[in-house]
């Protein structure tokens, strides 16, 4: 690939025959004028070459136009499937060359109606920059006449900025973060899209750090964001008065009622992918967090660092014989240790754990079965399903207004 040809613009023109010749040629030379390209790729068959070229060569000569001339003979004018794919290849010979799509041009202003159809469907298959057509007023044998010419251009960019912002907001609605980002990065929009694209951008990001756990970028990408944009979604209000005030709680506190809603709302997104094994990851995570919320009510420090001296003197013996680990001196207590302990002080978590334990039990069993955990048993919908339900008819009773957090949906 040359590097030197990205900044050069290519002119690809089909050329016709005309009645002389030299009234075909005005009307290329027009377009050619317009464009001043680095590079000027004329089409077409020999007998389109032997009437045209010279009066068209003629005229850029003496308007001492300074470009490459590069001539593909093709001598077929009529088969529009096969016109197709010569006028692809040219394009993407071009695109090896390092010539870039949004500085290639096409006018099909000359030549058979097939060879204009064409250049125009390889043109929008390539993606290149613009699609030209002169046009005028209509002389003899329907030509434009020599003087009256006026150039139409089409950005097809605009076209498939529209596609791409749509395939974008379908991977964000979707929680493909990364691709969306990849996608959004590695296209250049038109300017009627811009705005909406670099405010996709900014909320795939933010988005894309929360999915991850990383509350702490995330709220930072949420600082970058300027509300008022927000509109172009229809998130304005919801940004404000839920998901940053939210993101600020997430960032500010380790475990917390809203984690827990945080961890219920990740492992639905993993289920909606069928990534099933994660998605019961999360909820087993959930249920030990809020054995862990409650723990640290209780005895103001965490399951992974026991103080003991924060223990009842009736358990001390047995949380030191169970769970001191002898590499790091700390006593780490386990999911169903956590709970034992809760119960025996007569928490009500704690109880409540103990009643539907049998119940609980199977949330871990689907969990150890996982390959990410014990096992080598693919988890399903039903699995996912089967535990989720367990595990919110268990939380529901803590706490009343359970709404798992979810990601809001993107429209245009």
């Amino acid at each position: 690939m040359d590097k030197i040809n990205k900044n050069k613009k290519v002119l690809i023109m089909t050329v016709g025959t005309g009645a002389t010749g030299a009234d075909i040629a005005h009307g290329l030379f027009f377009s050619i004028n317009d464009s001043n390209p680095d590079l000027l790729v004329l089409i077409g068959s020999q007998k389109s070459f032997d009437s045209t070229l010279s009066h068209l060569k003629e005229l850029i000569k003496k308007e001492s136009i300074d470009c490459e001339i590069v001539e593909k003979n093709i001598e077929e004018i009529n088969d529009f499937e096969r016109l197709h794919f010569e006028y692809s290849n040219i394009i993407e010979e071009l695109l090896h060359k390092g010539f870039i799509p949004n500085k290639i041009a096409v006018d099909y202003t000359s030549g058979t109606k097939s060879m204009s159809a064409a250049l125009v469907s390889a043109a929008l298959a390539k993606k290149i920059g613009s699609i030209n057509y002169v046009f005028g007023e209509r002389g003899e044998g329907g030509r434009v006449k020599s003087g009256t010419e006026r150039r139409s251009s089409l950005s097809p960019n605009k076209i498939f900025s529209l596609d791409i912002l749509n395939k974008a907001i379908d991977y964000f609605n979707s929680y493909r973060f990364s691709t969306c980002l990849e996608l959004l990065n590695s296209f250049e929009f038109h300017p009627d899209f811009n705005e909406k694209a670099n405010i996709l951008f900014k909320l795939t990001s933010l988005f894309d750090h929360w999915d991850k756990f990383n509350f702490n970028a995330a709220f930072e990408e949420s600082k970058k964001i300027n509300h008022e944009e927000l509109k172009l979604f229809c998130i304005k209000d919801k940004f404000e008065k839920y998901y940053q005030p939210l993101l600020y709680k997430l960032k500010s506190e380790n475990e917390s009622y809203e984690r827990i809603l945080d961890l219920l709302g990740n492992a639905n997104r993993r289920a909606s992918e069928g990534k099933y094994d994660d998605a019961i990851a999360r909820l087993y995570r959930t249920l030990e967090m809020v054995g862990q919320i409650e723990f640290f009510k209780e005895f103001k420090c965490s399951t992974s660092d026991v103080k003991i001296e924060n223990i009842p003197e009736t358990f001390r013996a047995d949380i030191n014989q169970n769970y001191l680990n002898k590499k790091d001196g700390k006593i780490k207590i386990p999911l169903f240790g956590t709970y034992d302990l809760l119960n025996k002080i007569g928490n009500k978590v704690g109880i409540l754990f103990n009643e539907k334990r049998n119940d609980i039990e199977k949330v871990l069993s689907l969990r150890n079965k996982s390959i990410l955990a014990h096992g080598n048993v693919p988890l399903n919908k039903q699995h996912f399903q089967e535990a989720r339900s367990i595990l919110q008819n268990f939380i529901k009773i803590m706490y009343n207004d359970l709404q798992p957090i979810e990601f809001p949906n993107l429209k245009l």
